[in-house]
């Protein structure tokens, strides 16, 4: 009859911890608004994406600002959603890189995306290239950023 209680008493306790379980209350960045783009804005959504890394468009965009100008990389379609960037070159000096898309089709890719961006960002501003290592856990989005800084490194003339 103890055991019965016990085992009663256990799974009542689990159930309602898996109940009141929150995943979304466990990692919320502020910067993750400031991060991505919407799954429409992007052109994709995370179910509608493929498993294509290929370059989707080129932008050929340049901006000047004073001695620095912005590139903006190719479109690169991933599993979870586009990754786009623009990187802002003064000389043959890289100064800035943006995401101006990255995978944010639903809430985890979202997450993901608020922590692994900055950590990109300024691990191609360090490197000046865009041989970076990546974040882990972000494979997908580490290795579209990649492609996409290659490809505005490459109009930049740094590549």
């Amino acid at each position: 009859m103890k055991r019965a209680i016990l085992v009663g008493a256990g799974t009542v306790a689990g159930v309602a911890a898996v109940l009141g379980y929150h995943p979304g209350t466990l990692f919320t960045p502020a910067s993750a608004l400031a991060v991505g783009t919407t799954a429409a804005e992007a052109g994709t959504s995370a179910t509608s994406a493929s498993t294509s890394s290929a370059s989707t468009t080129s932008s050929a965009s340049t901006t000047s600002s004073s001695a620095s100008q912005t590139y903006t990389g190719d479109a690169v379609q991933t599993r979870y959603g586009t990754v786009q960037v623009q990187a802002t070159v003064s000389g043959s000096t890289i100064t800035d890189v943006t995401a101006i898309a990255s995978p944010n089709g639903d809430h985890e890719s979202a997450q993901i995306s608020a922590y692994a961006i900055p950590q990109l960002q300024k691990q191609a501003v360090a490197a000046q290239s865009a041989s970076i290592s990546g974040v882990s856990g972000a494979s997908y989005t580490s290795q579209g950023f990649e492609q996409s800084l290659q490809s505005a490194l490459a109009q930049a003339g740094l590549a």
